[in-house]
């Protein structure tokens, strides 16, 4: 059963969504929604946080104040492609940075529709390859939602060019298949309190623009995972893209990937946004912290949770 504070949250959200995205296809209202939603997360304590241009993309540092060098974390919000930035998701980067103990460098990827795909993966890529550039180690790419998806695209890519890859991936509900071919879209539509069906095909349509929907730079479940990194995915069981996690794991897992998939019961969509308000969301980044170490340094294994771990 979830904690009374996830369900209030999830009402609370549920809410949201029927007066701000439900059968509304404005950018400017869905932007206003989220804004207004974000507001309801408070920016940790023990964490500073420094904006800067980087690479000429909008950045933010989230360093906490325990903090060491040993590895950096690139964090891509979600948002559709079409809303949010880092200082939408500053509460949830702030916990990773502090779960993590490392700097998360947050940005504002240029979204659609003023500019559709591919501006969010060179966005991507650029400050990637400055990282790697500047001399940063052991470089952890995470996002949620669409900036899970982004995540993705923007591996194949460094991967077909040759460069460095990250040390790997850590996937909030992961955005993978914007021809929104999971059962789940339709099977939770009802339950998941934060997007719907409808919402995902705006999205879907603002940013693939002339291009089609199950491109692997867009839809990254319909490429290829061969040499890839390490990877976390978190899900909830309340979500509309809870299939695009579970296929995208079992792809991966044929393609040889080391992945670890969490699937944590009655959860909505990015549920670890919540962190700071609600225990499941606390315990959640808890465990992206642990494994972001883990990649490098023998850590002991967590308590038992409110969800179940597939390895594969």
């Amino acid at each position: 059963m979830n904690s009374f504070q996830a369900g209030t949250i999830q009402f609370i959200v549920k809410a949201f969504r029927r007066s701000l995205f439900v059968n509304r296809t404005e950018t400017i209202t869905h932007r206003n929604g989220f804004e207004r939603i974000s507001k309801m997360v408070k920016f940790p304590r023990h964490v500073n946080k420094q904006e800067l241009m980087y690479e000429g993309v909008p950045s933010a540092w989230f360093t906490p104040t325990k903090s060491s060098d040993d590895k950096t974390i690139l964090y891509l919000p979600g948002g559709g492609y079409c809303v949010g930035s880092y200082n939408t998701h500053s509460g949830l980067i702030g916990r990773i940075a502090r779960a993590s103990g490392h700097p998360v460098l947050g940005i504002t990827y240029r979204k659609a529709p003023e500019d559709p795909f591919p501006a969010a993966i060179e966005d991507a890529i650029k400050v990637y390859k400055g990282l790697v550039n500047e001399g940063r180690k052991n470089i952890v790419i995470a996002g949620d939602s669409a900036g899970g998806g982004l995540a993705l695209a923007t591996t194949m890519i460094l991967r077909d060019e040759g460069f460095k890859l990250p040390a790997a991936l850590v996937l909030i509900s992961p955005w993978t298949d914007l021809t929104s071919s999971g059962d789940s879209v339709v099977r939770k539509k009802d339950r998941d309190p934060l997007i719907g069906p409808e919402l995902l095909e705006v999205f879907a349509k603002k940013y693939a623009g002339s291009e089609p929907l199950d491109h692997p730079f867009i839809s990254p479940l319909y490429g290829s995972f061969n040499n890839f990194p390490p990877v976390l995915i978190q899900v909830g069981t309340e979500e509309v893209l809870l299939d695009d996690s579970t296929r995208l794991a079992k792809k991966m897992k044929l393609a040889g990937v080391i992945v670890e998939m969490e699937i944590w019961e009655g959860m909505m969509h990015v549920f670890q946004y919540m962190a700071g308000l609600s225990p499941e969301a606390n315990e959640a980044v808890k465990k992206i912290g642990a494994y972001i170490n883990r990649q490098y340094d023998a850590v002991e294994p967590t308590k038992k949770s409110k969800m179940h771990k597939e390895i594969y």
